[in-house]
């Protein structure tokens, strides 16, 4: 009688924990198809440094990426002019998609000014950006189809030493180009 009574209760218990885990399982795909929140502009705030990324329109409608980076803290970091190849040097990418690449050179406002660093991961000519920048990034639209593409803003932020890497998405809905969450 034992044996029947639990044999039966735990015949109970597994049916009840399955009909759990299905109930999660559906909710959770019910999640995935949810369309993402598209943003203009957004920010990403850190003790040393914040950064606001924007996708601005010019008047002949050819998008262009936008970082403002304020610094705290005495905080610098290596500038994307810099002419020595630098391991945590600014630097930005979409992946290798075909549906939108950077139009020539990134501009930066203001510019950094190449000086003589003696240390000795440096030791040599370097452009350190201690002020507060802007970079802007033109845009080229490969195709006007809908789609997402993600990207990477990438840089060593000093003195603390620790390499950044920032993700960040960016859609082209209906002719619309916005950030969205890259979820990761």
């Amino acid at each position: 009688m034992n044996i029947l009574t639990t044999s039966l209760i735990l015949l109970l218990s597994i049916t009840f924990s399955t009909s759990e885990q299905q109930t999660k399982t559906i909710l959770l795909e019910t999640v995935k198809i949810e369309k993402p929140e598209s943003f203009n502009e957004f920010t990403v705030n850190d003790q040393d440094y914040t950064l606001h990324f924007e996708i601005e329109n010019t008047d002949n409608q050819n998008p262009t990426l936008v970082i403002a980076k304020e610094l705290h803290n005495e905080s610098y970091y290596i500038s994307p002019k810099a002419k020595r190849d630098f391991k945590g040097k600014f630097y930005m990418d979409l992946g290798s998609y075909t549906h939108l690449d950077f139009d020539g050179a990134i501009i930066e406002t203001p510019l950094s000014i190449e000086e003589y660093d003696p240390h000795p991961f440096t030791n040599g000519l370097v452009n350190w950006v201690s002020v507060n920048t802007t970079y802007k990034q033109p845009l080229h639209l490969k195709i006007k189809e809908n789609f997402i593409v993600y990207g990477r803003l990438r840089f060593t932020i000093e003195p603390r030493c620790t390499l950044e890497e920032i993700p960040f998405a960016i859609s082209y809905q209906d002719g619309v180009m916005k950030f969205i969450d890259p979820k990761c």
